[in-house]
């Protein structure tokens, strides 16, 4: 029997900050380089090993239709919601050597919410499998936060009982200030009979940002988002209300020396509340320069969108064309509601996504579909 003088501990620390390697892809935020505060090392411990390497994959639906999932070994956020799935190799060890291995499971989620800057949702998943030491059905877990700013509910300390997954739901609260940037990851404190305790990091990091900007929300709200994916403002062709905008933005993106605001692209538009840069923009696009539409009820119409930094006063790459002007004013309202919601600030990036375009679309009826050309690159 181990003398119970020379007690061991969990160490879940990971091997070479293992757990703390940051993932390289665009817009993801990345596991800060330190770890919670472990108990003294000895002999006889667990060893939390390299998760296998996580791999980036884009939210499955469109912004905001519903929380992003992720299948093991991957992690992704949209602009509201994130998920991270880690798999562990867990090893036991006693005097240092070998006596056993299980796997954890790791699944972190969290749901921002829009329109409450206050509290929003996160939950962490964890599962233990494939033991083969007595001494796995023995482990229990108590999950944290370490954030910049925001507080955690708490959640109780629960036996990771072998092939059943434990859930622990937590309300994350921001202080509520005007402007808040943050950063959240969760971590474990793990304890079993006859070890010292440890603990180690559960998921990535991820950095929400919490607002009550008055132009965008009602002060008394605000809301969160993930401010490093950009938002996406979408046009549909078959939308009667808005199409003639769509057809124009969609000449533009394939047209213009740059694909503007194209999804994925290294182009997106960055938005401005700006009054006087976007009257420079409308000032240059459409301006007593651009001679007078062809026919009653056409509006002159530029991309990108006056309302951004990458408008007509900065960028000479432009499209003008007269458009149905019950159309253009339309698609601006339309806009500016979308990008609102998304809680898209002063040079936020957003892109711009022309949907339900028909698969057998030319060339040449894009150019009949656009409109007459107002100004900018000539047909």
């Amino acid at each position: 029997m181990r003398n119970r003088s020379s007690r061991g501990r969990i160490l879940l620390a990971a091997i070479g900050a293992a757990l703390l390697v940051p993932v390289s892809f665009v817009g993801q935020a990345h596991a800060d380089s330190h770890q919670p505060v472990t108990g003294k090392q000895s002999g006889t411990r667990i060893v939390l090993g390299k998760p296998e390497k996580l791999q980036t994959v884009k939210p499955a639906t469109a912004p905001g239709a519903k929380a992003v999932d992720c299948a093991e070994g991957t992690s992704v956020h949209d602009r509201t919601s994130s998920c991270s799935n880690y798999r562990i190799p867990v090893e036991f060890l006693v005097d240092g050597e070998p006596a056993g291995s299980a796997v954890l499971h790791s699944k972190a989620t969290a749901q921002l919410d829009t329109r409450n800057r206050y509290q929003w949702k996160q939950r962490v998943e964890l599962k233990l499998t494939d033991p083969t030491t007595p001494s796995a059905a023995e482990v229990s877990a108590t999950v944290k936060y370490q954030t910049g700013h925001a507080t955690a509910s708490t959640a109780p300390t629960r036996i990771l009982i072998p092939y059943v997954t434990q859930t622990f739901d937590f309300t994350l609260s921001s202080p509520g200030r005007d402007l808040v940037n943050d950063s959240i990851v969760p971590y474990g404190d793990f304890s079993a009979p006859g070890f010292d305790d440890g603990s180690a990091y559960l998921g990535e990091t991820f950095r929400p940002r919490c607002d009550n900007t008055p132009r965008i929300t009602p002060a008394v709200t605000g809301g969160c988002v993930y401010p490093d994916v950009p938002a996406l403002w979408q046009i549909d062709v078959t939308d009667w209300r808005v199409d003639s905008v769509g057809w124009h933005v969609l000449w533009a993106q394939k047209n213009l020396a740059q694909p503007w605001g194209v999804k994925g692209t290294r182009y997106p538009l960055h938005r401005t509340f700006d009054q006087s840069l976007i009257a420079d923009n409308r000032r240059t696009a459409c301006g007593p320069d651009v001679p007078r539409p062809p026919r009653p009820g056409l509006a002159c119409d530029e991309y990108p969108f006056a309302q951004s930094y990458e408008g007509a006063s900065r960028n000479s790459d432009y499209s003008c064309e007269f458009l149905h002007s019950r159309d253009n004013s339309r698609e601006g309202s339309y806009r500016k509601a979308s990008l609102n919601g998304q809680r898209v600030l002063e040079n936020d990036p957003f892109y711009v996504e022309v949907i339900n375009v028909p698969a057998t679309l030319t060339p040449q009826k894009l150019d009949q579909l656009r409109g007459p050309v107002g100004c900018g690159v000539e047909s």
